[in-house]
């Protein structure tokens, strides 16, 4: 054999041996065949990550990986800061409307939170009409026959009025609020 031929099969045995090392130490990092939980409610096969957290091996688990809708995947060293910043710029553009649309939204907004705060008012006073100032007028269930009134009745009545009454104040404060948000 010349010295060339023996160099070349050194060359290709240390290549093998390489190879094979590279495997087993990619085998021993993850183990595909096993998932294990750890104590953060992750789910992982990277066995440096199972020795670090203490994490627990499942018995034939089943795992699917979903990613959430709203999370896009990163992409490690692709493009500049430059080209990031110009995608940044690209998505609050498309997100922004023109300025008269976005005063028809705004007047369009206005107009059913003055709807409803009218519909608030009247409710408001139909209430206080009945609620007669914490002395509403006695309905006949409330009444015993021979003249008296059934006082536990008409106290969970009257109680659950004065409820509805501050429900409706505070309606009516929240879109008089929501309203001073919006330009006359």
């Amino acid at each position: 054999m010349t010295l060339f031929a023996r160099f070349s099969v050194q060359q290709s045995a240390l290549a093998v041996f390489a190879t094979l090392a590279l495997a087993c130490v990619a085998q021993a990092q993850t183990d595909p065949q096993r998932v294990y939980r750890c104590p953060d409610n992750s789910y992982t096969n990277d066995l440096s990550e199972v020795k670090a957290k203490n994490c627990k091996l499942i018995d034939n688990a089943n795992v699917s990986i979903l990613s959430s809708p709203g999370m896009t995947p990163k992409v490690i060293g692709a493009g500049s800061k430059e080209g990031g910043q110009k995608a940044s710029q690209n998505e609050s553009q498309a997100a922004r409307v023109a300025p008269s649309t976005q005063k028809e939204r705004d007047l369009e907004a206005r107009r059913i939170l003055e709807q409803e705060l009218q519909q608030q008012q009247a409710l408001l006073e139909q209430q206080t009409k009945a609620y007669n100032n914490g002395h509403p007028d006695y309905l006949p269930s409330e009444r015993i026959v021979g003249g008296g009134v059934k006082g536990g009745e008409y106290a969970q009545r009257v109680a659950t009025m004065k409820d509805q009454l501050a429900m409706t104040q505070a309606n009516i404060a929240a879109l008089q609020r929501e309203l001073q948000k919006y330009p006359q």
